[in-house]
């Protein structure tokens, strides 16, 4: 009960903090979020991925829609939001806390999931809270062996931000025979069609349009690929990074799986997240908080996950900064520094995942109860 209390007085706090960002003359570079300016777009005229396009996958662009529809006006769109997001927010934490019975957190659920100032900052940010319940949940079936459950939550995942469906592989490895391996993946492609597939047929320009448009846009300002471009001192072509990263990450990905196969599905999830986020052209500040359940259940060094938490939210500011005061270079510089700094951070944690080096003695309580043969 204290738990599921803190996680929503924190989420009341971020609404609270972000909510005076309906107000963009008063400091917006500080108290801006993603979800504010949205409004227009929810309200518009025009069923989502029917009639218009919606640059998220469909969950969540059905969601922001409803949310519009609820709440009439900018305020009550916005409330409607940040009531629903802190209630994923707190069965996201109903199932990390399942875990107990596997995994002995201590003070690990406060540090790095309701005290974590990625939850503070971007719990009601953007909208990707609602894929972290799905995928906390996922995990969840995972270590009950429930893989039909875990493939069905993949593929809600994956239908409201494109990253749970990495895990698919993870969950395929847990697997020995190629007949349920076969059935998980189809369970896997029946939700994500059962989802997707009226507004595949409906409009196909309106529902890829979140797939065209994320090949198209450019590498955000607090991008690695940014800092790359710097370096060199030119621009890249789009296609070109697409190519690049695409390659690095799939070489990566393929690398990490085959040569931890073995090893437990969380263990895999966690370290192909820190390679997404390692190689994609786009890195947008939310996305930090994909980490925190692997944070809780797999811990790593305090110092490494402050050092990736205030160098995000330094580089965040500083781009915003930026954008809204004037286009400063020292903001776009400083930026780029906190770029780097996570990066740091994001492979310094690889390291941690790839040597087995958690600070947590217990954590082989969970390792034995996988189903591989490590």
């Amino acid at each position: 009960m204290k738990y599921g209390i803190l996680i929503v007085a924190v989420g009341i706090v971020s609404a609270l903090f972000h909510g005076i960002g309906l107000w963009p003359d008063f400091f917006w570079h500080i108290f801006y979020s993603d979800i504010v300016p949205f409004f227009e777009k929810a309200v518009a005229e025009g069923f989502p991925y029917i009639d218009r396009a919606i640059e998220y996958p469909v969950l969540t662009g059905l969601f922001v829609y409803v949310m519009g529809v609820i709440g009439g006006t900018h305020i009550g769109y916005y409330l409607a939001t940040s009531v629903l997001l802190i209630a994923f927010a707190g069965a996201a934490t109903y199932f990390l806390l399942r875990f107990r019975q596997w995994v002995p957190m201590g003070e690990t659920v406060y540090y790095f999931w309701i005290a974590a100032p990625s939850m503070f900052f971007f719990l009601i940010y953007n909208w990707d809270i609602i894929a972290v319940f799905f995928v906390t949940a996922a995990l969840y079936m995972m270590q009950k062996k429930n893989f039909y459950a875990a493939a069905f939550l993949l593929a809600a995942g994956f239908s409201s931000k494109f990253y749970p469906a990495l895990y698919i592989i993870p969950l395929l490895l847990m697997q020995k025979e190629t007949v349920k391996q076969a059935a998980t993946l189809a369970v896997f492609g029946a939700t994500v069609l059962a989802i997707n597939g009226f507004f595949m047929i409906a409009s196909i320009a309106n529902w890829s349009h979140f797939f065209v448009f994320n090949s198209l846009r450019p590498p955000n300002p607090d991008s690695i690929w940014t800092v790359v471009q710097f370096l060199i001192g030119r621009p890249i072509e789009i296609s070109t990074i697409n190519i690049l990263s695409f390659i690095l990450f799939a070489a990566a990905y393929g690398i990490f799986l085959w040569r931890f196969r073995k090893m437990h599905p969380l263990f895999l999830s966690f370290g192909i997240t820190l390679i997404f986020l390692f190689f994609n052209k786009v890195f947008s500040p939310q996305y930090i908080l994909w980490l925190l359940p692997f944070f809780v259940l797999l811990p790593i060094k305090k110092r490494w996950f402050y050092a990736l938490e205030f160098s995000n939210l330094l580089a965040l500011f500083s781009i915003l900064a930026w954008v809204f005061l004037g286009n400063a270079s020292f903001y776009l510089w400083s930026a780029l520094f906190f770029v780097v700094t996570r990066h740091i951070a994001l492979f310094s944690i690889f390291i941690q995942v790839a040597g087995r080096k958690f600070t947590n003695n217990n954590l082989p309580i969970l390792m034995k109860q996988s189903t591989l043969n490590i």
